[in-house]
């Protein structure tokens, strides 16, 4: 599977798109469909680490410490009715507008990626018809949150739970300790790792296999799975490669922003107008996946 092919292809499709010709008012269009798209991220030196078991007793005065801590938190809201009502309004408030968010950035995916691959700006007519696709995407992404966070807050959970509670057992000592954060670490950033892998398939992938043959999330998932069964390494090393180009448009924003005294921090770091900026890298990605896409599933295609 070819990675500099897709890449040719997805650039000259940013420069069609952009500057042959070139409309400002397309480019903010299309800027508005790739925002859209993007909707919905102790101790001091002196700790000892030896033999002799001396951590146990600041692990155990640190659990002490944090559970008189959420103690005191539940006694204050008790006794505070009114701040704790609005608190709990102010989260589902919160909870409301991620949502909400999540529930137009998956519609978003659909409309930019049809300006992509259609060559076209529009946002109205795509919102409609996308209608079906974008709610399955939705309700996939909605479950999944409602199921790794609090798995994820579990895990933090539990780890900070041991490691506490091995203070107080005698029988471990200060490198046991290390030798289990190290292990927790490990593990946890296994689980990062498919996290995010499995976030990339879903929108460099799946969401291009809903969109060419009408599929629900699930079925375009079962297609997907099918090719990544045969071609594991190949899309493994796609996720790489696409790793290692925004690590190189980073260090580019990094210089850039520095040369203009932060301006450029400050532009690409503003809601909608950072994305107008960066359009061209949007449109590359984009285009992209779907090429590398293509080589096993040729009829997703661009047009005009």
């Amino acid at each position: 599977m070819s990675f500099t092919a897709p890449l040719q292809r997805a650039w000259s499709r940013a420069q069609q798109m952009l500057f042959k010709p070139f409309d400002i008012g397309r480019w903010l269009v299309i800027g508005f469909a790739a925002w859209l798209a993007a909707l919905g991220g102790g101790g001091g030196g002196g700790t000892n680490f030896g033999m002799n078991g001396s951590g146990g007793g600041d692990a155990v005065d640190a659990g002490e410490q944090v559970a008189q801590g959420v103690h005191q938190g539940w006694e204050w809201l008790l006794s505070h009715g009114v701040a704790a009502g609005l608190i709990l309004v102010g989260v589902l408030v919160l909870v409301a507008i991620i949502v909400a968010v999540l529930w137009v950035g998956s519609r978003g995916k659909f409309i930019f990626l049809d300006n992509v691959l259609r060559n076209q700006a529009a946002i109205v007519e795509p919102w409609k018809r996308f209608r079906r696709l974008g709610n399955s995407l939705f309700a996939f992404r909605l479950l999944v949150m409602m199921v790794c966070l609090p798995l994820a807050v579990g895990l933090i959970g539990l780890c900070i739970w041991l490691i506490i509670a091995a203070g107080g057992w005698p029988q471990l000592n200060g490198v046991a300790m290390v030798v289990g954060v190290v292990a927790a670490a490990f593990i946890g950033g296994l689980l990062l790792i498919a996290t995010l892998y499995a976030a990339f398939f879903l929108d460099a992938f799946v969401v291009p296999l809903m969109y060419r043959f009408d599929l629900g999330v699930l079925a375009a998932w079962r297609r997907f799975l099918g090719h990544l069964r045969t071609r594991a390494g190949g899309f493994l090393l796609c996720g790489l490669f696409v790793f290692g180009l925004y690590l190189l448009v980073f260090s580019a924003i990094m210089v850039t922003g520095v040369m203009t005294c932060c301006l450029g921090f400050i532009l690409v770091a503003l809601p909608y107008v950072g994305t107008v900026v960066l359009l061209p890298i949007h449109i590359t990605y984009r285009a992209f996946t779907v090429a590398f896409l293509a080589q096993i599933e040729p009829e997703i295609q661009f047009t005009n």
